[in-house]
């Protein structure tokens, strides 16, 4: 399949804000990469605000951002971000417009339209354990006429913590007689409620359940959010609703009479974090660290990779970085943060990579020390903590002067004569070619000492002080 790309583009002020998909053409389970890039003069940060993503599910997502100078004219900064897509339906998706924010300014680019090839719907193949499980042991809705509509809103609890996982499903009752009637499936809408994380619901486009109640069989349409309380107190789940159209004869010409309905209102308590010594926000599940640095030995000036990997169950996007102790003498740069999310069991788990470059100016062995990350375990109620080993690291002098200075004299004298094309002493020459000096170092021959390089004839660096004044500023070379 040849892969397509689709642009929106909106110039606002001196702003530039695109969003792109890189195909627009799929088949259901299969993924899409939807790139939202804002290229601004400004210094303003720009705040990019995604659209509901109805039909798809979000995997993975990469947020990074590129200053570049561009001398007279100023710089330019480019904020990207990266969402990984999976198709759950068929059909003809709109990725709505992507907002973006700078100051007082707000502009938004045209939606997106992604065709989704006809497949078998998996809607209740991938219906989470929790989800299924909390629809086949709810109670159905209680109605005077077994042709009726019903239309319920289930949480699992009516108490969490803040930050714990709450589902939020909105079931549609519908008896069989009246869905084989039906020339389209019910459409289903969830509000998202204010003051909490929310993921892109997800909507099912045929029958995710099927319950015998009262020896009738009832199909059960459903729409399924995942939202983290981000606040202590009390949270209310606004009323859902369910459209769906009757056509009012069985002849195919016959005109359809159209019905809504909408749920009650649901209040949630959400209970505190309590308190610890150092305070954290984070929830979660199973986390553990994976701290990596590479590579393992270096000069001074070369950069190093560092990363520090959150995997396990929580709310992925909202880990915080966790605390990292460098070593004296290095400059370190954050560079992107990497979300990679993989569901376990209708939970929301992933893993949250935080990449860093690290330039050392000092030579040494040296160690990055044990990080912790300490969490609250909603499930079990109590504090736990996650650790990362300890990294060591050699940085090794640059250049060649500095490995010749921890020669011993007669070596240093052979390797400078190599340095300059012409043959060591017993190899050619004579002992008079190599001269010492009144501290009784080895040089080349004055009549060879011009083709030795410069940094050849360094003297030795005799402390730590003097290598990290010599990183900074510079050797002054000394003539031999």
């Amino acid at each position: 399949m040849i892969l397509s790309l689709l642009v929106v583009a909106v110039f606002v002020q001196e702003a530039e804000v695109t969003a792109s998909v890189d195909r627009t053409q799929i088949r259901v389970g299969e993924e899409l990469t939807l790139t939202v890039r804002a290229r601004t003069r400004s210094a303003d940060v720009v705040e990019i605000m995604l659209p509901p993503l109805n039909g798809f599910a979000i995997v993975g997502s990469r947020d990074m951002t590129e200053v570049a100078i561009n001398g007279a004219s100023g710089s330019t900064r480019t904020t990207v971000r990266e969402l990984q897509l999976r198709a759950q339906q068929a059909g003809a998706l709109l990725i709505g417009p992507v907002r973006a924010r700078q100051g007082v300014s707000v502009v938004a680019t045209d939606p997106i339209l992604v065709t989704v090839d006809s497949a078998a719907d998996r809607t209740a193949l991938t219906l989470s354990p929790l989800a299924r499980s909390l629809l086949e042991s709810t109670p159905a809705p209680v109605s005077r006429r077994a042709d009726r509509v019903a239309l319920t809103m289930l949480v699992p609890s009516d108490t969490v913590y803040t930050g714990q996982q709450v589902d939020l499903i909105a079931a549609a009752w519908i008896p069989r007689e009246l869905n084989q009637r039906m020339r389209r499936p019910p459409l289903l809408t969830l509000v998202t409620p204010e003051g909490v994380w929310a993921y892109p619901p997800a909507t099912s486009s045929g029958v995710a359940l099927s319950r015998q109640v009262g020896g009738r069989w009832i199909d059960l349409f459903i729409a399924h959010e995942v939202v983290f309380p981000l606040a202590a107190g009390r949270l209310i789940i606004p009323p859902a609703s369910v459209e769906y159209a009757l056509p009012v004869t069985f002849s195919f010409f016959s005109r359809e009479e159209r019905y809504t309905l909408r749920s009650d209102s649901i209040a949630i308590t959400i209970l505190p974090l309590r308190p610890i010594n150092p305070a954290t926000n984070v929830v979660g599940e199973g986390l553990s660290l994976d701290l990596q640095v590479d590579p393992a030995a270096t000069r001074v000036g070369e950069p190093v990779d560092a990363s520090i990997t959150i995997n396990g169950v929580g709310n992925v996007a909202l880990w915080p970085e966790p605390s990292l102790r460098w070593p004296t003498g290095f400059r370190v740069y954050p560079a992107q943060t990497e979300v990679r999310l993989a569901p376990q069991a209708g939970r929301i788990a992933g893993s949250k990579t935080f990449h860093y470059l690290a330039v050392p100016d000092s030579t040494g062995n040296f160690k990055l020390a044990e990080v912790r990350y300490p969490y609250f375990n909603a499930t079990s109620g109590r504090y736990e903590r996650a650790t990362a080993t300890p990294k060591a690291f050699a940085v090794r002098a640059s250049g060649p002067a500095a490995r010749l200075g921890r020669m011993a004299p007669g070596a240093a004298c052979a390797a400078a004569h190599r340095m300059a094309g012409v043959a060591p002493p017993g190899q050619g020459g004579g002992a008079r070619d190599c001269r010492r000096d009144r501290r009784g170092r080895a040089h080349a021959p004055r009549s060879t000492r011009a083709r030795v390089p410069r940094l050849a004839r360094e003297p030795r660096l005799r402390s730590v002080r003097a290598r990290r004044r010599r990183s900074r500023a510079g050797v002054a070379r000394r003539r031999c």
